[in-house]
């Protein structure tokens, strides 16, 4: 039971960060086999967790692409999104917008201040790698490749406070400054989930000179 529910997660996880996977490519992922990969897909649909849909391709047969429902991706943690987005509902309603605006500054700062010695002594490379465990922590599950140009580009494979972001986008800009106040390099969003994208993205580089 205890390694059903470790290979579930491992399923789960790999499929919120591709977006969706053919079960030979789940299995190579987890270390199993297509057809043990196959029953835990079948238990996972039929607990609503993932969805099949068939991918026609130029070449080939068509592939069956496994992709997480709305209740599977309710799997990964969202920071109190619901109790976030009220609070900032009632404050703008009892205070306008310009009062959110300066909620969401005051919290970007204090969470810089919080973390900012966690960037001390390290190259660019080394604190992009530290935000990113920082935003993990947050629950984002993000991780860092480096580009053929040699700059990093940051991944964010989970949104932490969707209902906040779709009602007050104003928050994923101070995410944007948190981010390159930590970094102290040139940030870049490249790809958000408000433009209907899987995840949300930075390219992060040194500052021009």
């Amino acid at each position: 039971m205890v390694g059903d529910q470790s290979t579930r997660t491992q399923i789960l996880h790999f499929l919120k960060k591709t977006g969706g996977a053919e079960a030979k490519a789940i299995a190579e992922a987890c270390g199993l086999t297509t057809m043990a990969v196959r029953r835990h897909l079948l238990n996972l649909r039929a607990a609503g967790l993932i969805q099949a849909r068939i991918e026609h391709r130029p070449r080939g047969r068509p592939a069956t692409i496994h992709s997480l429902t709305e209740r599977g991706d309710g799997e990964f943690p969202k920071e109190y999104d619901r109790l976030a987005f009220e609070l900032l509902s009632s404050i703008r309603e009892l205070d306008g917008q310009d009062k959110i605006n300066q909620v969401l500054r005051r919290r970007r700062q204090e969470m810089t201040a919080r973390y900012l010695h966690r960037m001390k002594g390290k190259n660019l490379e080394e604190r992009v790698r530290e935000i990113s465990l920082i935003l993990s922590e947050c629950g984002y599950m993000a991780d860092v490749t480096v580009t053929e140009d040699e700059a990093f580009l940051l991944t964010e494979h989970n949104c932490a406070l969707p209902s906040v972001a779709k009602s007050f986008p104003m928050i994923c800009d101070e995410e944007l400054c948190f981010i390159r106040d930590l970094a102290d390099a040139e940030v870049t969003r490249v790809q958000h989930t408000l433009a209907g994208q899987y995840h949300c993205g930075y390219r992060i580089q040194e500052k021009s000179q």
